[in-house]
């Protein structure tokens, strides 16, 4: 499939798909390919697939150019080349389409027929193609016979669609579209009647329902001989077992329509009622002779048939249906076409009768108003819907524009809105202005409505091109290409831009807003969808600022009702109705009395919503949205009336949201409390036990100009929170983190006086330590988690204090040069850790602190980023893009880094972890870039130069200050066996500084090893060991060390390290018969510190 996010315009692969594909053309076809030769044509044909598969979604984009693809393929057919370059075009295109280009020359029958046996099952089936194709020729099958054997190839011809009838997969198809263009023709067309008694015995004889599928195919097209055929007179209409098979019943009702069409009399004028000559006069087209007393008996049969085939339970056959009973309804007079448009609007109501709302119908209505609506649309393409059914019609479709049933967790009905503006475009193409305009206007309201507000995509695209075909054809429509301008293709193609852009911006014409107001109240807070009555709560707000007074009052007085509903999700939609309500009050509302008394008006609505539903623990989403509404509504003088307040459970409702467990409810609450603390002092109102978790999203919520108070304690608390324990969380933590920029954001600059310099170091240093946070649990690396809002809140305090720093007399007590220093290595640090994620956030902050500039004080410079110039070549200029999570483009620039000695240590222990990571898109990046970088250094230096000796020393001092911790020693013992492995180290061993790491490494990789439990790490080390034994000078001291594996405790390091542990030795000597004939895995410890001792002293001789 192609990128969803790919949009092409044009063929651009063509010179390049036609170049693979020539080549491939090209090549000794009666050769089989082995070898070099057989990948390299796999790989051409790979190519070309793929590029296929790109424009599979616009494969449109290819018919400029398919006679070119197709003809070269099919000539080598001629010649019996093997391709299978045919097959997928006809996958990306269809088989219709790519048939058209097949040549179909009287010569080619001979080449096809002798071409097919015994080639590829995809060959066959194009093959099939073809010979469909060629049987169109207008010469006489018989032609190509000898004279003592007549019908020959018309015998062949149909034995070979007979033959691939049973085969599986697309050869039928093939052979049924093959077989139905041989009974077509004139001079084979006597066979079909032989053809139907044989398919009716084989079915009868062997069950099979894909066989009569094919059968079905093969008579669709030929029914001119035949038109008294009726299906229902053979046999295996009659088996129940094929009434399951969707295909079978396509096909059947396909028969059953070409039947009628045959019985009836052509209509050369049929689908038009009128014509206009180029000088834009109207001419009446005479309509069909036919009487309805002349209508054929049979047709009522088919017709009765068709009707029922519209309530079918699978869509392909009930439009199927519909375009068969549309077809015949134009061949008929026209009281009796009439008559079919009255039976079709009559199944709309065969399960509204005892339904009082759209809401109440059977799921089962979904099949019978989609096949409705299909019908009224073919009949309505073809100009059969009069002017006196158009109301009842219209009434019709404007619920059907609507439907809608929930069923459990989700819907059903968008294929019925999809078919309904199918008809109100259908109708625009075909109808006059006088017969549409009564129903303008109802019809620009709706279909605006459903193109803005209808969750679907491709059901608010559909209305938005039915509202396009009316304004073009019409200009009917009030503000019609106004509205379309706002109502596009493109604008309604995303729901948010739909909702919150394109509904105010139609809503600002009259004729539209009220009833752009009524379906947002009346639908869509009432969706089954979440994220449906969010938005349209959102939207509400919106409209009702284009005329706040008398929109937010007639939204206030619907809303009411929906608190009282026992539907949940319609106190849900109130709810989030009044919260935005509130905050248009608060926007639109400038006089304070005014704006207070509006608020209260709204906030009193709560008390409506029981304080049982509230509290339920499944109703979290009324939950949050009470929360939500006390956050948007509450006033100074609903909390100074406590218990006389118009909603006394206020208090509890927000309580009840502090100590939910779901984040979303606690959010809403801190926001609630956010808004309590604006308004008075709230440090003695929390109302029982809180929650760690919902207590630090609420003091990143708080207002301390009314709470000064509560300030220390609530970064004693924050503080307290962040340090890991028992009791604690991470999901705790991580709020901590969150709260404290915001806490800190809250108070600054205006009351600097609640935040001293020491508080603010204290705060910022947790926030660094934060980045420290490596906790792993089964969920994995919930650290990071901890690590990400780090990055975000450092990022946002230095951003905060640099804005603010000529303010600030004491700013480099609050960040002094060396904390901001240590905040950039920190975050650079994290930037090159193993998680994308991790990466993407880092880079994103490390920019930003790039592009930061300097605070506004003397000496400023010092709080530039060290080697700021560097930073900047390395990560701003000269690149495209700045994908920290592309570990390819990142740590080539990164390891770079290295040099410069502030970043030294956060770089290379973020590196580490990234080498010591499972993850190889991560992995192999880092370590090829540390390798390029090492192989570019000196061994050693008398200069400050970073050396590869350097660099080693580094290593080691981690290893030596770290000996008991895994997690740590066994990435550096990963990094040396890599460096190791590339070659990077070989030049120590000429080195005298160079001499001394690579001991000090040995001493590092066997001290204690017998101790050692973990086997990774031994394995490492052994390693280790083994490498070293390649450096001559490290040899001869490195042998003991093979003792300490060799007899190592655990069976498991044995054996590895004595099918490692002959590198160097001669094949003939004694040590590779020790090494390889012991049975290290099985002896004894003791056993095998003989056998080791021995092999150590064999090498020491050796040496």
């Amino acid at each position: 499939m192609a990128d969803e996010d790919q949009f092409f315009t044009t063929f651009g692969r063509y010179d390049e798909f036609s170049g693979i594909q020539a080549k491939l053309l090209s090549k000794d076809l009666w050769v089989d390919p082995v070898g070099e030769e057989y990948e390299e044509e796999r790989d051409m044909l790979t190519k070309l697939i793929r590029t296929l598969d790109e424009y599979q979604e616009q494969a449109y984009l290819l018919d400029p150019y398919l006679e070119q693809l197709v003809e070269p393929v099919v000539e080598r057919l001629k010649y019996h080349a093997r391709t299978l370059v045919a097959d997928p075009s006809r996958k990306f295109r269809g088989s219709k389409t790519i048939g058209l280009y097949f040549p179909h020359e009287v010569d080619d029958l001979a080449v096809a027929l002798s071409y097919i046996h015994g080639s590829q099952w995809d060959l066959r089936y194009i093959v099939l193609l073809w010979l469909a194709l060629i049987c169109k020729i207008p010469f006489n099958l018989s032609q190509f016979d000898e004279p003592e054997s007549l019908g020959q190839t018309a015998d062949a011809l149909e034995a070979l669609g007979r033959e691939y009838l049973d085969r599986a997969g697309l050869e039928r198809e093939g052979a049924a579209l093959l077989l139905s263009r041989i009974y077509v023709r004139k001079d084979t067309g006597s066979r079909l009647s032989a053809f139907i008694s044989w398919a009716s015995e084989h079915v009868a004889n062997q069950g099979e329902s894909e066989v009569l599928r094919v059968c079905a195919q093969s008579l669709r097209t030929s029914l001119m001989r035949y038109p008294k055929f009726l299906p229902s007179s053979h046999p295996w209409d009659k088996m129940k077992s094929f009434s399951g098979n969707t295909l079978i019943r396509k096909f059947k009702t396909k028969i059953i329509s070409r039947v009628g069409l045959r019985i009836l009399p052509p209509n050369p004028n049929a689908g038009r009622r009128k014509v206009k000559t180029l000088t834009g006069d109207e001419l009446e087209l005479q309509m069909s002779n036919l009487q309805e007393s002349e209508v054929p008996e049979e047709i009522e049969v088919i017709l009765e048939a068709l009707l029922q085939g519209l309530e079918d339970k699978d869509t392909i056959v009930r439009y199927s249906t519909a375009k068969g009973l549309a077809r015949i309804a134009e061949h008929l007079p026209t009281d009796f076409s009439s008559q079919i448009v009255e039976s079709v609007l009559a199944l709309f109501s065969v399960h509204s009768i005892a339904a009082a709302a759209m809401y109440d119908l059977p799921a089962i209505a979904e099949h019978t108003w989609h096949g409705a609506c299909l019908a009224c649309a073919e009949l309505a393409r073809r100009n059969q819907v009069s002017d006196s059914n158009m109301p009842e019609l219209v009434e019709w479709l404007s619920k059907a524009l609507y439907f809608d049933i929930r069923k459990g967790a989700h819907s059903i009905g968008s294929n019925v809105r999809d078919a309904a503006a199918y008809v109100l475009w259908a109708l625009a193409r075909t109808q006059d202005s006088a017969t549409l305009k009564p129903h303008a206007t109802n019809l620009a309201n709706r279909l605006a409505s459903v193109a803005i507000y209808d969750r679907e995509i491709h059901i608010r695209r559909a209305a938005s091109a039915a509202y396009q075909e009316h304004v073009g054809r019409m200009n009917l429509f009030p503000h019609g290409i106004d509205v379309l301008a706002k109502t596009d293709f493109y604008s309604v193609s995303v729901r948010r831009n739909a909702f919150l852009v394109a509904a105010p911006e139609v809503a600002q014409h009259p004729e539209y807003r009220d009833f752009l107001l009524d379906h947002v109240l009346n639908v869509v807070l009432r969706h089954w969808d979440v994220s449906i009555r969010e938005l349209g709560s959102q939207s509400l707000k919106n409209l009702c600022l284009i005329d706040l007074d008398s929109m937010a009052t007639k939204a206030l007085h619907t809303v009411i009702p929906l608190l009282e509903s026992i539907d949940t999700a319609d106190v849900h939609g109130g709810l989030l109705a009044l919260s935005e309500l509130g905050l248009a009050y608060q926007e639109g509302v400038a006089d304070p009395v005014s704006h207070s008394q509006r608020l209260r008006n709204v906030f009193r609505n709560l008390s409506r919503v029981s304080f049982d539903i509230v509290k339920a623990p499944r109703n979290r989403l009324v939950t949050a949205a009470a929360c939500r509404l006390i956050a948007a509504t509450l006033t100074i003088e609903e909390i100074e009336a406590g218990n006389a307040s118009s909603v006394p459970d206020w208090r509890k409702i927000v309580d009840v949201g502090i100590k939910h467990r779901v984040d979303e409810v606690q959010d809403e609450a801190a926001a609630a409390m956010g808004t309590w603390s604006r308004l008075a002092d709230c440090s003695s109102k929390s109302g029982g036990p809180i929650l760690q978790k919902s207590v630090a999203k609420i003091v990143g919520a708080l207002d301390f100009e009314k709470n000064k108070s509560m300030f220390s304690k609530s970064v004693s608390f924050l503080l307290d929170e962040i340090k890991p324990s028992q009791r604690g969380t991470i999901e705790a933590r991580r709020a901590s983190y969150v709260s404290i920029p915001f806490a800190v954001s809250n108070v600054f600059p205006g009351f600097l006086d609640l935040i001293p310099s020491s508080t603010m170091n204290q705060l910022i240093n947790a926030v660094v330590n934060g980045l420290d946070d490596y906790s792993i649990d089964e969920r994995g690396d919930i650290g990071s988690w901890v690590r990400l809002v780090s990055i975000q809140g450092l990022t946002t305090l230095v951003q905060l204090l640099f804005d603010h720093a000529g303010e600030l007399p004491d700013f480099e007590e609050r960040l002094p040069p060396s904390l901001y220093v240590s905040i950039v290595g920190g975050i650079l640090k994290q930037g090159v850790e193993r998680l994308d994620n991790v990466r993407q956030e880092a880079g994103k902050c490390f920019l930003k602190l790039l592009e930061l500039k300097p605070p506004g004080v003397n000496g400023n410079e010092r709080w530039e980023p060290p080697a700021k110039g560097i930073l900047r070549k390395l990560f701003q200029e000269d690149s495209e893009h700045h994908d920290w999570a592309d570990g390819a483009w990142l740590f080539p620039r990164a390891v770079k880094l290295l040099a410069v000695p502030t970043y030294r240590k956060d770089l290379l222990t973020g590196i580490l972890l990234s080498i010591g990571s499972k993850t190889d898109s991560t992995q192999r990046p880092v370590s090829k870039a540390l390798i390029e970088y090492m192989e570019t250094l000196p061994v050693s230096s008398e200069t400050d130069e970073y050396t590869v000796v350097a660099f080693v020393d580094d290593l080691l001092h981690r290893v030596t200050s770290n000996m008991t911790s895994n997690a740590i020693v066994i990435p550096l013992f990963h990094t040396f066996n890599f460096l190791f492995e590339a070659g990077v180290l070989e030049r120590l061993a000429d080195d005298d500084a160079g001499y001394e790491r690579l001991e000090k490494l040995r001493v590092c990789a066997t001290k204690n090893v017998a101790r050692w439990k973990n086997i990774e790490r031994i394995n490492e080390a052994m390693k280790i060991v083994v490498a070293l034994l390649a450096f001559e000078r490290v040899r001869r001291s490195n042998i003991d060390s093979i003792h300490c594996f060799l007899a190592h405790p655990f069976p498991k390091v044995r054996l590895p390290i004595s099918q490692s542990a002959d590198y160097g030795v001669d094949d003939t000597s004694d040590i590779e018969s020790i090494l390889l004939e012991t049975t290290w895995a099985t002896i004894t410890e003791g056993e095998a510190k003989e056998a080791s001792d021995r092999v150590v002293e064999l090498f020491s001789a050796d040496s």
